[in-house]
């Protein structure tokens, strides 16, 4: 088994090198080879459980350092989300973040709570991620020991992750899984002005797409491909597209059988979103990581 996963980065690696991504991606057998390794299964799934963060990067991709008025979201709303979208379908890795996940605690923890419960066989991977700015308290990371398949993960902003040797050697003491995640730049998304262009380049830009790979985003009850989109939406900056996104609360969907088909066509869209107009993730472009804006953004 390593070695085969030692293959597929050398043929990833040759793939990128090459520019041979977008086609492999528009192809679908990035999304096939995936579906046959995990089926009826979301790879990666994001959740977003809170829009207030301690740190106000200038060029977070996720669109934080826009919210003027930031909130926790409500954690009954997520469990109730997570357990219709669970019903239909596995998440082999589960993201919660937001913002800064810590920042809300007792949802963090109801969240868990309910993950440790009722998810046994549907979720393989937990993993929380944090800039490290707030050392969580003593009933969270009680209830982050009792489900061994939660891991923290630490951004290492430097300087102004200014608690994560602390929180790393808390981990170590009560045996809590861990990884720190040292990015030397961000690649940068740019602005969200239209971008003047033909079709054919932001279908392209949609096909090579990280996020899109490995962001579906579940948010304030709705699931989406892309987490851009997602708070670009929230924020009015663009206006929701009905076959873009799945509303997990539609009653439609009371049936898993009907949200599982729904989630699969959604996840295999070949067709661009509204958002890759708004983006410049392939621009090439490398920015300085955790840059701070003194103030939230305004959106030009």
């Amino acid at each position: 088994m390593h070695i085969q996963k030692k293959i597929l980065h050398v043929l990833a690696s040759l793939a990128r090198g090459l520019h041979l991504w977008p086609f492999i991606a528009r192809s679908g057998l990035f999304n096939r080879a995936r579906r046959r390794k995990y089926p009826d299964t979301i790879v990666h799934l994001d959740v977003v459980i809170t829009e207030c963060c301690t740190l106000r990067c200038r060029d977070c991709s996720n669109l934080m350092q826009y919210y003027h008025k930031p909130e926790n979201l409500d954690a009954e709303e997520m469990v109730t989300c997570l357990r219709r979208l669970l019903a239909s379908v596995k998440v082999n890795q589960l993201k919660l973040l937001g913002g800064e996940p810590f920042v809300c605690q007792k949802s963090l923890i109801r969240i868990l709570e309910y993950l440790r419960d009722e998810t046994d066989g549907r979720v393989n991977e937990i993993d929380i991620i944090t800039n490290g700015t707030i050392v969580p308290s003593e009933e969270t990371l009680n209830t982050v020991t009792k489900d061994p398949r939660i891991k923290i993960v630490f951004s290492n902003y430097g300087e102004l992750s200014s608690r994560l040797e602390e929180l790393s050697s808390i981990c170590d003491n009560k045996g809590i899984r861990y990884e720190i995640v040292n990015d030397d730049f961000w690649w940068d998304f740019g602005d969200l002005r239209i971008r003047d262009e033909k079709q054919s380049k932001t279908q392209h830009r949609y096909d090579g797409c990280y996020s899109r790979r490995l962001c579906t985003t579940l948010y304030r009850g709705k699931l989406y491909i892309c987490p851009r989109q997602a708070h670009a939406i929230n924020l009015g900056i663009i206006p929701e597209v009905k076959d873009e996104i799945v509303d997990v609360k539609d009653p439609l969907f009371d049936d898993p059988s009907v949200l599982h088909k729904a989630v699969d066509i959604l996840i295999d869209r070949r067709e661009c979103i509204s958002t890759c107009k708004r983006c410049g993730c392939d621009s090439g472009k490398k920015v300085s990581r955790a840059v701070q804006a003194e103030r939230p953004i305004n959106v030009s």
